[in-house]
């Protein structure tokens, strides 16, 4: 949905749209190397993610944190 915090560093924060309790929600990650050169594409592309975390709720703001196998869905289909 969105990079952030674009760094030439391969760091960065990005918020995705996730379903959380039956509902689409915004949920904001910290990723680094691999896992956000993956959502840049996966921004550009507009293609779906799939990953596993810690999904955290900070007043209003959901986060996932120990982002885990953060890959783009080969599932979904153009």
């Amino acid at each position: 949905m969105q990079i952030k915090t674009p760094n030439p560093d391969k760091r960065g924060e990005i918020t995705l749209l996730g379903v959380v309790v039956d509902r689409l929600r915004k949920i904001d990650i910290e990723l680094v190397e691999r896992d956000y050169i993956i959502a840049i594409k996966a921004y550009q592309e507009r293609c779906p993610i799939i990953c596993t975390g810690d999904l955290i709720k900070d007043n209003k703001t959901f986060m996932l944190k120990n982002p885990r196998k953060f890959n783009i869905d080969k599932t979904w289909q153009n």
